[in-house]
């Protein structure tokens, strides 16, 4: 009888123990701590790979939305599927669809209207937060705006260019005088062909954003670099798009009902 019950003292001990060694994942809104936005750009995307005109028409030549994802500031994890089923409305993005269309295009191939892509981002990270599917899709284009990117480093003499090269401190140098230490860069690294020297592309600016999606913020944790000292920022421009198929183009069709999801 003893032993038993100090086996039954003991267990308790053990799931404790258990429970800290296994962190449970963050999967509801009070987990949500900021939001993380990533901008990425068209000119490294559709150099490494094919890019295709979207549907919808001609982006805007600046850094696209990518996503913008929910972040727990405790665990530094994305919090995300936070629940078992997803109900997408197009007509709650009709007073900014056009703007998702130049913005927030999808590039990848065959052509497509975005759609599925913005679909995918609110139901693994929106609805984990505490904004509605309208304001969470509508953060990420008002920070795009906010942030003015091409601007800022045009002042800063950085501007697309397949023949210079700049620095990557002369990058982060411009980003932190203007947005403070709220920014993440991110390259894509060539190793091909091997006879040429490996080159460094701007790909992707991060940048960390309060919860309820109004302004950037300090990053809470410190994420190096994938770029190297030097880098390159090749330009974006419409030729680089491949044709989408005639039976293919068109805007997306708002659903005649108020709340029709999709």
């Amino acid at each position: 009888m003893a032993v038993r019950s100090k086996a039954l003292i003991l267990f308790p001990l053990f799931i404790t123990i258990l429970c800290l060694s296994f962190p449970a994942t963050a999967t509801s809104s009070s987990d949500v701590d900021f939001l993380y936005l990533t901008l990425t750009w068209p000119g490294t995307l559709c150099t490494s790979e094919k890019c295709c005109m979207p549907t919808t028409g001609e982006p805007a030549l600046d850094f696209m939305v990518e996503d913008i994802k929910t972040y727990n500031n405790q665990t530094g994890e994305i919090v995300k599927n936070c629940k078992k089923t997803c109900q997408f409305y197009v007509n709650m993005m009709k007073d900014y669809i056009n703007e998702l269309y130049a913005h927030w295009s999808d590039l990848s191939c065959p052509s497509n209207n975005g759609l599925k892509n913005w679909k995918k981002t609110w139901c693994t990270y929106g609805q984990c937060s505490n904004l509605n599917q309208h304001d969470y899709i509508q953060t990420a284009l008002n920070i795009s705006y906010h942030v003015n990117l091409l601007e800022v480093l045009d002042v800063n003499r950085i501007v697309p260019s397949s023949s210079t090269r700049y620095k990557l401190q002369d990058i982060q140098n411009a980003l932190r005088v203007n947005y403070g230490l709220s920014t993440h860069i991110e390259c894509v690294n060539t190793w091909w062909p091997i006879w040429q020297p490996r080159k460094s592309l701007l790909s992707k600016i991060n940048f960390c954003i309060s919860k309820d999606g109004k302004s950037i913020i300090s990053c809470p944790f410190n994420t190096e670099t994938t770029c190297h000292d030097e880098v390159w920022f090749y330009p974006f421009t419409s030729n680089m798009l491949h044709p989408c198929t005639p039976d293919s183009a068109g805007l997306i069709k708002m659903p005649t009902e108020q709340y029709s999801a999709v």
